[in-house]
């Protein structure tokens, strides 16, 4: 790589940072011009109010307070993120792949969706945030051209059998142990002399989310996991999925705490724990009952012999019904509006009593008679479905492809820098 380095010291690039964001929060946009480049990469310039207006659209996506100190922190790692933009939009171009006005419109649209924005309404807000026209298509088009730059890649990841049979055999292995749903902003290390540099931007990171400020858009600007697009969301994941390192990492925590950075061979992590749901041996299966109800309503001033007589009505159909159907007429029958069928109920949803009263009972079979407050009733399962907790094959699959798709891209990025002239001036 053709890298070369003019770089301002620290107290330089406070002082320019600071006067910078102080004059485009205080001109109307229209008013700003260009103040220098921050970058050039292969003759293509990054300009100094390019890189303002990233930092402020960081910013107001991600819900923190931009002093000039946290600017000075994270404008090397956001100026970094703009040079590979560059290198990803050339790549684009040296493909002939081309991002249209629809896909511009698409993305916006989902930006104004996560942000819970009327349709329309993404370009008036930033507006009246002195975010400059412009500065939202600049970041959505290098996202656009090099997912399709990967689309073009994906011939080139092979997810066999056996990687699935693996992973599946794992999962179970690990069925009795918690899941984890978990948020993630990964920041890579392509070169050991950035180490120190990324670390402090996860820092950075991190204090701005102990202080409020949003994980999401936090994780969309800066992650450079395929996670990104979703807010860093990896979803629930069982243990065996994730690395030792991060699975580590997430074990210390309890809802809603985010980790410390966690240094991997890639790059640093900050992981959030969003739920946690405890293992059970039995939960490879979840089981859902479809019931019928037979309730009769017994209050207590009514006298012995009607409630005899109501009993004498649960007892005869439980020793004659063998269907649901026979369940309904007697309800019928008795003209009870507290009778009726329930469906796609879990086990675990139901009462004690009625619970316990349907353990072991076989489809078709009147359960023992419960009292219950207000009455008495039995219930009879008509039908069970038992669906896979599991992720299907075709689920591991797409992640085994995403998670290849995304050292792919990587590497592909890392190729694209070492080939690249790349001047930074700031």
């Amino acid at each position: 790589m053709f890298f070369k380095l003019s770089m301002l010291n620290n107290a330089k690039l406070v002082a320019l940072l600071t006067a910078i964001v102080l004059l485009t929060y205080t001109i109307p946009v229209r008013a700003q011009s260009p103040v220098g480049v921050a970058a050039v990469v292969n003759d293509e310039p990054i300009s100094i109010i390019d890189l303002v207006e990233r930092i402020k659209l960081v910013a107001v996506s991600s819900n923190i307070e931009m002093t000039p100190q946290r600017s000075n922190e994270m404008a090397p790692q956001i100026l970094q993120q703009l040079i590979n933009e560059k290198l990803q939009l050339q790549e684009a171009e040296r493909r002939g792949i081309e991002v249209t006005d629809e896909d511009i419109a698409r993305g916006k649209s989902m930006i104004e969706q996560n942000a819970g924005l009327p349709d329309g309404m993404l370009d008036r807000y930033l507006s009246q945030r002195q975010i400059a026209s412009g500065t939202i298509e600049n970041q959505i088009r290098p996202q656009v051209a090099w997912q399709k730059v990967l689309g073009s890649m994906r011939g080139e990841v092979q997810i066999s059998e056996a990687e699935i049979d693996d992973t599946l055999e794992r999962i179970i292995s690990n069925q009795n142990k918690p899941r984890n749903r978990v948020q993630e902003i990964f920041l890579p290390v392509d070169n050991p002399q950035d180490s120190t540099r990324v670390y402090q931007t996860a820092q950075e990171i991190r204090d701005a989310l102990n202080k409020g400020a949003d994980f999401a858009g936090l994780a969309r600007q800066f992650s450079a996991s395929a996670s990104a697009a979703n807010g860093g969301d990896l979803g629930w994941l069982y243990a065996g999925e994730m690395s030792a390192d991060l699975q580590q990492a997430v074990n210390q925590l309890q809802p809603g705490d985010v980790s410390a950075p966690v240094q991997t061979v890639r790059g640093y992590y900050i992981v959030k724990l969003l739920d946690r749901r405890v293992g059970d041996t039995d939960a490879v299966t979840d089981t859902r009952l479809d019931l019928y109800q037979l309730f009769v309503p017994i209050s207590g001033d009514m006298p012995q012999d009607q409630i005899d007589a109501k009993i004498a009505v649960l007892q005869n159909t439980r020793e004659t019904a063998n269907s649901c159907d026979a369940m309904a007429n007697v309800a019928v029958d008795l003209g009870s509006d507290l009778s009726g069928k329930m469906e796609g109920i879990s086990p675990g949803e139901l009462s004690g009593p009625i619970r316990q009263a349907v353990t072991n009972l076989d489809e078709g079979t009147p359960s023992n008679i419960i009292q219950v407050d207000g009455g008495a009733l039995m219930v009879m399962i008509c039908n069970v479905t038992e669906e896979s907790n599991l992720p299907s094959r075709q689920d591991i699959e797409n992640r085994l492809r995403l998670e290849r798709l995304d050292i792919l891209a990587r590497r592909k990025l890392r190729e694209l820098r070492r080939q690249a002239f790349i001047d930074i001036r700031i």
